[in-house]
């Protein structure tokens, strides 16, 4: 039985997806759209198997920093990476940029595993897919306002 929780929100935004994949791979950006999420240290090149360290600020109690591994970074399609506690629960979330009516179709999902996935996910699924929804604004604003 496959009961791996999943967090999944998607936006369409008036950007080609090489826009929108150039604003979701500036890490060091994401300081000016994302209200939550800010990367540190950000290579200079970013392939699979790429760490990179992410400081989450949310005022809740998981606020601090995370490792996350690139799993895949298929330019302009899609980013995917992976973090969590191994062997407790981790999540591989991915970004699916698909071309739609002269824009983008931006997919953001979440699919957490592990022994405690369920319990993890599931009392905060409400939160979770509203900061979801939250961050798939942001982007589309940042594209769109044209900064």
């Amino acid at each position: 039985m496959d009961n791996n929780p999943v967090i999944s929100a998607v936006t369409d935004i008036a950007a080609s997806p090489e826009e929108v994949w150039r604003v979701l791979t500036d890490f060091a950006g994401y300081t000016q759209w994302h209200p939550e999420l800010s990367f540190v240290d950000v290579p200079t090149e970013v392939l699979p198997g790429t760490v990179l360290r992410a400081r989450l600020s949310n005022g809740s109690e998981i606020d601090g920093e995370y490792d996350f591994t690139v799993l895949h970074y298929e330019a302009p399609r899609r980013l995917a990476w992976e973090g969590g506690i191994p062997g407790v629960v981790t999540g591989e979330h991915s970004f699916v940029l698909d071309p739609h009516d002269g824009g983008t179709r931006y997919t953001e999902s979440e699919v957490f595993t592990g022994p405690a996935a369920v319990e993890a996910v599931e009392p905060n699924r409400a939160q979770m897919e509203k900061n979801s929804v939250t961050y798939g604004r942001a982007l589309k604003e940042r594209l769109e306002s044209g900064h």
